[in-house]
């Protein structure tokens, strides 16, 4: 998809915040609403836009504890990917999982109370996954930098 300066504008401006008036992001893109609330719509329906979420404060919410979990599994064979990738997206945990290169197969994000609940996802829940052959996790010292937005040249 082609987007041009007015789309790249209207982008910028909602993930600065997602809630800004239609009547607000036309005037930063220096449009009227009507074509801004057309284009978001156009975004939205060719999947720039995927969707609109709050960002939440895991620790507010009694989670102290991130960590990377770096996993392989026995062999890559589809019954064990499949499996492997609904017990993935079946754990509340689990925030963020990637297939990667190098020496492991995947990079797993998750959210824990505290070491021993940390403990009990990675050694009962993870390890426990028909096909995992192995578990390396990695823990969350301080957060630098944090940000879900995608450059938007302008």
């Amino acid at each position: 998809m082609q987007l041009d300066e007015f789309d790249r504008g209207i982008i910028a401006a909602l993930q600065e915040d997602a809630r800004m008036p239609v009547a607000q992001v036309a005037e930063r893109v220096a449009l009227s609403a009507t074509p801004v609330s057309r284009r978001i719509k156009r975004l939205e329906d060719e999947g720039v836009i995927r969707g609109y979420a709050p960002v939440l404060d895991p620790r507010r919410l009694g989670f102290e504890l991130e960590a990377y979990v770096l996993i392989n599994l026995v062999a890559h064979v589809d019954e064990n990917i499949a499996r492997f990738e609904q017990a993935i997206a079946d754990n509340p945990y689990v925030i963020a999982c990637h297939a990667v290169t190098g020496d492991m197969d995947y990079l797993v994000r998750v959210i824990a109370r505290n070491v021993e609940h940390l403990s009990q996802i990675t050694l009962r829940t993870l390890l426990r996954i028909p096909g995992v052959r192995d578990v390396k996790s990695i823990i969350v010292l301080e957060t630098i930098k944090e940000d879900r937005a995608v450059p938007v040249e302008i």
